[in-house]
């Protein structure tokens, strides 16, 4: 996420890979995609959080599907291609 972090991250990457038989052009490329990843990509603790959300969502909708789908219905009514296909859910 940071530029000139990542500029500088460049050539250690290149050496290293240089290092480790893997051809300059090559090992470039791989560089360009994982700095394309860098400006998207979480860390770890905006991670974590947003699995503990998951496990939390996902709980709630195993013990209490019918409280659980009627919230998500609330939430979204406005939209409804979105609660068309929560009623088909719910008839899963």
């Amino acid at each position: 996420k940071k530029p000139e972090e990542m500029a500088k991250q460049r050539s250690v990457f290149a050496e290293g890979a240089e290092k480790n038989g893997i051809n300059a052009e090559l090992a470039m490329k791989i560089f360009d995609l994982v700095e394309k990843f860098a400006g998207y990509g979480f860390n770890k603790s905006h991670s974590a959080a947003y699995a503990l959300v998951s496990y939390q969502t996902l709980w709630l909708k195993a013990h209490y599907p019918a409280e659980f789908m009627a919230a998500v219905m609330t939430a979204d009514m406005d939209n409804t291609e979105k609660v068309v296909g929560l009623v088909d859910e719910c008839w899963r």
